[in-house]
């Protein structure tokens, strides 16, 4: 039963290191860590690099 809760614990572990490397990953990128979709914000941003 140990083993179990173990493996559990490893697991969601395992998840949440990989979204915070995937969050800091996009960040680097330049892209908006929260969302995937066009916003003002990242519209705006988008402006200001082509300048």
């Amino acid at each position: 039963m140990k083993l179990i809760i173990n493996v559990i614990i490893a697991a969601i572990i395992a998840l949440a290191f990989y979204l915070l490397v995937k969050t800091f990953h996009r960040g680097k990128q330049g892209k908006c860590a929260a969302c995937d979709y066009d916003c003002e914000i990242k519209k705006l941003a988008k402006n200001k690099k082509q300048l």
